[in-house]
């Protein structure tokens, strides 16, 4: 695996983790990440999302599908936190540098997964 490979493995573990270290690793220097709750456009804010809602939200990702182009990747999971109704499905976009660091983040969510306690119909 070379370092341009691997960035929504590496995400979603260290969310699992909780280890904002390894996340913050992630990202460039200048990276904006665009959430739901707002668009976080430098490396503090970025970490304080995670410390705060993320992480202090004990939000958890499962993996459904990974795709990875040359200088963007994409992660399918279903989230889980503390905040949200049953598991929501979520789209990340990862838009990486030439060292496969996260330049820009999109977070794309909303979708209830049917049969998790979400409001089902």
């Amino acid at each position: 695996m070379t370092v341009r490979q691997g960035i929504a493995t590496r995400y979603v573990d260290a969310m699992n983790r909780g280890d904002i270290e390894a996340m913050m690793s992630l990202f460039a220097a200048g990276a904006v990440m665009r959430h739901p709750t707002g668009v976080y456009a430098d490396a503090d804010a970025i970490r304080t999302f995670f410390l705060e809602i993320a992480f202090g939200n004990d939000a958890r990702l499962q993996p459904i599908c990974e795709v990875e182009g040359e200088d963007v990747a994409w992660l399918e999971a279903e989230a889980e936190s503390r905040v949200t109704p049953g598991k929501q499905r979520v789209v990340d976009v990862f838009r990486l540098d030439q060292n496969g660091d996260i330049t820009d983040l999109g977070v794309y969510s909303g979708n209830v997964v049917p049969g998790s306690g979400g409001g089902d119909l």
